[in-house]
């Protein structure tokens, strides 16, 4: 087997990884923008201060509680520089961020079936289990030694062996 073509099995098996690291990239897309709408302030609340000098004020004043005297004697705060997203934006970019993961959810299932055929294909067990592990599971060479209770080695000739008996077809 050429390098050329270990690459380009590698390539071809590797997709379903790939689209699920796509799938969670936009989970957790969707989960920020979650936050967002979540924290997102529908209208300003205002808040009408007294004035201490004001007599029709004192009235009020003496009225207050502890911590609504504390407030009235807070300056104002002005909040700059909003983005102007609102829920409804929040929502929209949500929705559709659904639709693109439903989108990757059913290229992922075709992609997992086409390349577990293809292992399935390979005669042993053995070299069957390491692509699995490699490509499907997503562990390294290293984690799979420990899962397998092999040497690192002999995990490498195997995942090698089964390369070149692997027969899949090009995109």
């Amino acid at each position: 087997m050429t390098p050329e073509e270990r690459t380009e099995k590698v390539k071809w098996l590797s997709r379903y990884r790939i689209l699920e690291n796509q799938i969670k990239r936009l989970e957790a897309e969707a989960e920020r923008w979650r936050s967002r709408a979540t924290n997102t302030v529908p209208a300003p609340v205002h808040f009408k201060y007294y004035d201490s000098n004001n007599k029709s004020d004192q009235k009020v004043l003496a009225k207050m509680t502890r911590q609504e005297l504390r407030r009235n004697n807070m300056l104002p705060v002005v909040v700059h520089g909003s983005s102007g997203l609102g829920i409804d934006d929040c929502i929209a970019e949500i929705s559709d961020i659904r639709g693109q993961i439903q989108e990757k959810i059913s290229q992922s299932t075709k992609v997992r079936a086409e390349i577990g055929k293809a292992i399935d294909a390979v005669p042993d067990d053995k070299l069957q289990l390491v692509l699995y592990y490699k490509y499907v599971d997503g562990l390294y060479l290293e984690q799979i030694c420990c899962e397998m209770k092999y040497s690192y080695q002999h995990v490498r000739r195997l995942h090698n062996e089964a390369l070149k008996i692997l027969k899949h077809e090009p995109q």
